[in-house]
């Protein structure tokens, strides 16, 4: 949850002796951040967004909230029970520690066999247009070697007609297919997703290949600058079929779990990374600096 960038501003000259250390600075440039345009989710080529806000506790299959944007109406049944949201407002986030924020927000966690479907309102027609995939996922408890996640992408309605794109975490293996549904399809790296450590989960399917990537989440704006030179997993797989669901399934024994968060659906890559880092444009520094000295001033009348 974003806080009122005034009212912080106002409690930084409440303690004026500290206005010009580290932690005012930080802050301040938090406020630059909030004010001036950081970068947004609301990109031309996002196709769909869910950042899972929803009650602590929430059945994805019982609800009726069409939340996040870019979707055609809430999280349907696939046929298994539905994932739930976290039971307190915390998410995953581009970083590791903590290992969760408490933002007022959710996030889905599962420890056995769960899903749910959604049809995305843009289509991504693979003749022409590319597809970009990412969500943050972070496994507990062994989860990386006993649990399953997968993401398949569907030319019907509903996660019907031809999966056209899988892909996932198997026991710690991560996988890409351009065709093939199931758990380990296609081209496969093991070992690449461990415990206790966050990455983003991203994919590339063009109308010839599928390629699909983890990168551990640093915090740091130059890992997702730009999308992976070398990605961990390729298949090659010619199609020209309109993408317009996704389908979500975990599976585990319920001794270890997984977390997933922020999930997007694009048609290039800033769009699909857009909003996990806040980086302040070149404007946003100018308006930081007057705030600073608007700080200073307010100080000066204090005395």
């Amino acid at each position: 949850m974003q806080s009122n960038p005034y009212s912080i501003l106002n409690n930084i000259m409440k303690n004026k002796k500290h206005l010009l250390s580290s932690r005012a600075i930080a802050r301040g440039l938090g406020i630059g951040c909030l004010l001036a345009g950081a970068t947004s989710v609301a990109n031309a080529a996002l196709i769909a967004y869910e950042d899972f806000d929803y009650a602590g506790g929430t059945n994805l299959t019982t609800t009726t909230d069409n939340n996040g944007t870019g979707w055609d109406a809430a999280w349907a049944t696939t046929g298994v029970s539905g994932l739930t949201t976290s039971g307190s407002g915390s998410s995953l986030y581009f970083d590791q520690s903590p290992d969760l924020i408490s933002d007022g927000s959710t996030h889905v966690w599962s420890e056995s066999s769960k899903g749910n479907e959604r049809d995305f309102t843009g289509v991504i027609d693979l003749a022409s247009e590319t597809l970009y995939f990412s969500a943050l996922v972070r496994a507990y408890g062994d989860g990386a070697n006993e649990a399953d996640l997968r993401f398949g992408f569907f030319d019907g309605a509903g996660a019907s007609g031809n999966n056209r794109a899988n892909v996932g975490i198997t026991n710690g293996t991560l996988f890409a297919a351009a065709s093939t549904d199931g758990y380990g399809a296609g081209d496969t790296a093991a070992g690449a997703f461990v415990d206790d450590t966050t990455y983003l989960l991203v994919m590339k399917r063009t109308g010839s290949a599928i390629r699909a990537s983890l990168i551990t989440a640093d915090g740091n704006a130059s890992s997702i600058a730009a999308e992976p030179g070398v990605w961990q997993v390729n298949q090659a797989g010619a199609t020209g079929v309109d993408l317009t669901s996704v389908r979500f399934l975990t599976n585990g024994d319920g001794d270890g779990g997984l977390r997933v968060d922020e999930l997007r659906i694009a048609m290039d890559w800033d769009s699909a990374v857009s909003g996990l880092i806040l980086v302040p444009e070149p404007s946003s520094y100018a308006l930081m600096g007057g705030l600073l000295a608007l700080g200073a001033v307010m100080v000066r009348r204090r005395k």
